[in-house]
């Protein structure tokens, strides 16, 4: 049942007291009469709500209710959704995921990454890449803006930004409950309820509680398949004056359970006669270094021993966003946030052995503040603003190499397990400023400019527990990279009409360098974890069509970028003890196109279809040591991606029958920087659907279906030949049914 921290309870009342002092002194397709939602889209871009024709940003508007009705559960599922954008929970689910947009990203998943794609949750900024996964519960509005956000958006976005915005009290009474049951143990159950407490001030509680297994079948005996139960809450206060309007937000999340098992994939023939083709991987005629096979018949079917192996996240947030109307033309913003994460995950890369197994355990703390000032002149816009973040990271990870040698006299001596204590401080400060001026009516100058000071203090400290002991501070390294950097926007934007609109722009993205705390296992491996900024130039041109014919919106845009001191992710993989560091690789280049469709030729009838084009993703050059960067594709770097949703409303008995058909196709693309066919992906296609039938005002039922078609698919190929003579797949999860309710109220 739900569990409430003391602190989220206690707070929670101040909230209310406070309240009570206080009060004493886009997108969608909701109903069947409402053909215009597409031409009337705000979006909060650039910080304040515009229509999405007066944006030069290519940026994607998912409501609340298409989130429900695509199933959505938090933000690594949004890839469907939006062309160019692909995440995975690449070390299992509830690690840090890898975002990628238009090929930018990053598949490190160390609990130390900063993303180059931050998600602001409700104005506050999500940190390292630990915070990434949201759950989407009880929200107004999703935006995904692709490309470098250079003036207005926090810390390190040179790939782009996901913003998330919470349903806000109001002065109406009312709430309602979602629940939902599945295969694979799926239970899931949300809902929120709104209180007004005077004229002036109202109150929001959300809740929501998942609990599933994953769809792999562990075949090792006493192992599970994995699974979590999640628990989320958000207590949201609005308090409106005349000019000052306050929002305050707490949320809560605890999350437990089993992490999904991996399949230990064999590359040797178990004749002996060779390697296997990529295709034999998983069968029984492939075995890994140990003569082990994964065993069974079915693609979801892995061999892991994960009884001992556990995932545990406790985490917590507080927020304050204060509007002050000054005047007519002055308004003044002040976003403060504290957020703190304890996380505690054993993860296992070796299948029914103990060879490659560790754990990683993160406390996580965050404080993050802004003011933003907004000058609304007769004949332009003006924001100016400052920002700063404080981040302390502590990781006591475990990095455990061939135990069962331990059990061999003559290999003994080769089995080590790596106990690291690692403490990083990230601090950012940054001063902006950006200004909308109209050159003539229909023509908008936007120039934004932002200078950002930002550095990383680390402590790297590891012993190692050996068959003859502890040895303690294997390494004990202090250091500190520091960076400051111009970045900015320079962008033109004509309106056709008011529903449409073009744009060309440049934007210089930046992002600060730092310290890669990973699993090293020797002192000049941590010596040269160091890394350095990596900078963006992107050129773009596109624009929102919503005059091509009465009930047809088009979204395009065009992008090249000129990547310098690219921040890659590499796996070496010719170490017999698995190494992977992040470096700076040499200028690299991308380009490619989008295309947004949505099409709604009757009032019953909406297409909604997505095309991303990478033709060029690659990584630039970079060699020292054994350590080598070909000009290879970059990794989740899909050379077309293509989705699209159906909906169809109709009436069955006098009551709404809506129906949903969406599909996601992403071509093949390679899980590292090295092209390796043994971790290459084929394209696949994910189709997912769900039909509601409102069978009262209050109440709608549905059926829904996940990967309908069971395509198989993975989350991640690690490369482990040197190691285990193996490759290491996280599988994606296979089909999947369910029946829900909401009752409204």
């Amino acid at each position: 049942m739900f569990k409430l921290n003391p602190l989220f309870i206690s707070v929670a009342i101040g909230m209310l007291a406070t309240a009570t002092c206080i009060s004493g002194k886009a997108n969608g397709f909701e109903s069947t009469n409402n053909k215009t939602d597409i031409e009337v889209i705000d979006v909060y871009a650039q910080k304040r709500a515009q229509s999405i024709v007066d944006v030069a940003v290519a940026v994607t508007v998912i409501d609340g209710s298409s989130l429900e009705r695509s199933q959505i559960k938090d933000t690594t599922q949004l890839t469907s959704l939006v062309p160019n954008l692909k995440i995975t929970n690449n070390a299992g689910e509830g690690t840090p995921p890898a975002f990628n947009i238009r090929g930018i990203g990053m598949i490190d998943y160390n609990t130390s990454t900063v993303s180059p794609i931050s998600i602001y949750s409700d104005g506050i900024v999500s940190g390292s890449a630990n915070n990434l996964s949201v759950n989407l519960f009880d929200i107004e509005q999703v935006e995904v803006l692709r490309g470098p956000q250079g003036t207005l958006f926090g810390r390190n976005t040179t790939g782009g930004a996901i913003l998330v915005r919470s349903k806000q009290p109001d002065t109406e009474l009312g709430g309602y409950v979602n629940a939902s049951v599945g295969e694979y143990h799926w239970r899931s159950v949300d809902g929120a309820v709104n209180i007004p407490l005077s004229d002036t001030t109202a109150m929001r509680f959300a809740f929501n509680q998942d609990d599933y297994n994953f769809s792999t079948n562990n075949l090792m005996a006493g192992s599970p398949n994995g699974g979590l139960k999640q628990q989320n809450f958000r207590l949201m206060l609005k308090t409106e004056f005349d000019s000052i309007t306050i929002l305050t937000k707490l949320h809560q999340d605890d999350w437990s359970g089993k992490p999904k098992p991996i399949a230990s994939n064999g590359v040797l023939k178990r004749d002996g006669s060779g390697m296997c083709s990529p295709e034999q991987l998983g069968s029984d005629n492939c075995v890994d270094a140990f003569g082990m096979t994964v065993g069974g018949t079915n693609y979801w079917d892995v061999r892991a021993d994960t009884a001992d192996r556990s995932h545990k996240t406790d985490s917590w947030g507080a927020s304050v966003n204060v509007l002050w109307d000054i005047n007519q033309q002055v308004d003044l913003t002040l976003i403060s946030g504290v957020r703190h994460l304890d996380r505690e995950h054993s993860w296992d890369s070796d299948g029914s052995g103990n060879y490659i197994e560790g754990s990683m355990d993160t406390n996580n703390r965050l404080v993050s503040h802004e003011l933003n000032i907004a000058y609304q002149h007769q004949y332009f816009f003006w924001q100016t603003g400052i920002f700063y973040l404080s981040e302390r990271i502590n990781q006591n990870n475990t990095f455990d190499l061939f135990r069962d040698f331990r059990l061999v006299p003559s290999l003994a001596a080769n089995a080590v397990e790596f106990l690291y204590d690692n403490n990083l401080e990230n601090s950012s400060m940054a001063l902006y400023s950006q200004l909308d001026y109209p050159l003539r009516q229909a023509t908008t100058l936007t120039a934004g400019l932002r200078y950002t000071d930002e550095s990383t203090r680390y402590h790297a400290n590891a012993d190692i527990d050996t068959l003859y002991g502890v040895i303690a501070d294997v390494w004990d390294l202090n250091g500190k990279v520091e960076d400051g950097e111009w970045s900015g926007k320079l962008a033109l934007t004509h309106k056709l009409t008011h529903t449409s609109s073009i744009y060309a722009s440049f934007t210089r993205g930046y992002k600060s360098g730092g310290y890669n705390a990973g699993y090293s296992t020797n002192l000049s491996q941590a010596q040269d974890s160091e890394y350095q900024a990596e900078k963006l130039n992107a050129y773009e041109v596109g624009g929102k069509l919503g005059n091509l014919m009465t009930d047809l919106q088009l979204n395009i845009a065009a992008f090249y970028y000129d990547y310098q001191d690219q921040q890659v992710f590499v796996n070496v993989p010719d170490n017999v003890v698995p190494y992977h560091v992040l470096k700076n690789a040499g200028d690299s280049t991308i380009y490619g196109a989008e295309v947004e469709m949505y099409y709604t030729p009757t009032n019953n009838l909406q297409f909604n279809f997505n095309v991303g084009y990478l033709p060029k993703a690659n990584i630039g050059r970079y060699q020292k040591h054994n350590i080598s960067v070909d000009d290879n594709r970059l990794p989740f770097s899909s050379k077309w991606n293509i989705s699209g949703v159906v909906v169809h409303e109709t009436q069955l008995a006098g009551k709404r029958l809506t129906s949903q058909l969406s599909f996601d196709y992403q071509s093949d693309f390679f899980f590292d920087q090295n092209e390796n066919i043994y971790t290459e992906h084929k394209g696949y296609t994910l189709v997912n659907g769900q039909i509601s039938y409102q069978a009262s005002n209050a109440l709608l039922l549905s059926v829904w279906g996940k990967n309908i078609t069971n395509t198989e698919y993975a989350e991640l190929r690690f490369d482990s030949i040197a190691a285990l003579a193996a490759v290491t797949e996280l599988k994606g999860e296979a089909r999947q049914l369910g029946v829900g309710l909401h009752y409204s109220f």
